[in-house]
């Protein structure tokens, strides 16, 4: 066995020694804690978002100061909702630039340099749940103009339980003029809760709309 001969937290160590310990440092302190596993595992959306997210930030870098000024006017426009916090939030120009682009580049639309345009969409009309066969929840709205998506996030717990906003995970980003999404595989007594919104093809978007039942 190694050893080492040195004042205590004198030793700048990082890293993990197998799965047992982890060298960090906090508040300019070394550090040496257990490993654990993430408690949220790698999912294709979380990749896909780790894939898009370094595209639009560097995009940033590379408009001019005066589209830069654009978005620092067009946030101070803006009071966004977290969909998982469900409260307001307080944006810059980059804020708000990064979460447009990212919605866009998300579905493979061009970037956008220049803001969306003002006023933003309407949340969806209409927007409710059904429950027509055992294990099936159809989503339902208006349809939507030609290039509008919409933006669903689901909440699925027990029925007594209570669909607080940071249970919301993103579900899929749905083509807006079908009017119709379709859940399966869904157990009886499940509460379901999906809220979702109008994104236009500049990177424009609506409120939340919101609905729930219990399956049967």
């Amino acid at each position: 066995m190694a050893k080492v001969r040195s004042p205590l937290h004198s030793i700048d160590l990082r890293g993990r020694i197998a799965d047992g310990f982890v060298f960090t440092v906090w508040r300019g302190i070394n550090c040496l804690r257990t490993f654990m596993m993430p408690s949220q595992p790698r999912t294709q959306r979380k990749e896909q978002i780790w894939k898009t997210t370094p595209k639009v930030t560097r995009a940033w870098g590379g408009i001019t100061d005066a589209e830069r000024a654009q978005w620092e006017a067009y946030a101070r426009l803006l009071k966004p909702t977290d969909p998982t916090l469900g409260r307001e939030s307080h944006w810059s120009g980059y804020n708000a630039y990064v979460s447009v682009n990212q919605v866009l580049a998300d579905v493979g639309l061009t970037l956008a340099i220049q803001p969306p345009a003002i006023p933003q969409p309407n949340p969806p009309e209409r927007f409710r749940l059904r429950n027509p066969s055992p294990g099936v929840v159809r989503i339902r709205w208006e349809p939507l103009p030609a290039g509008t998506l919409i933006d669903l996030w689901h909440n699925q717990g027990k029925a007594s339980r209570k669909a607080y906003p940071s249970g919301f995970r993103h579900l899929v980003y749905a083509d807006g003029t079908t009017g119709l999404h379709v859940l399966s595989g869904i157990p009886a007594g499940t509460r379901v809760a999906v809220k979702g919104r109008v994104v236009r093809p500049d990177g424009g978007r609506s409120g939340y709309a919101q609905a729930e039942i219990i399956t049967t």
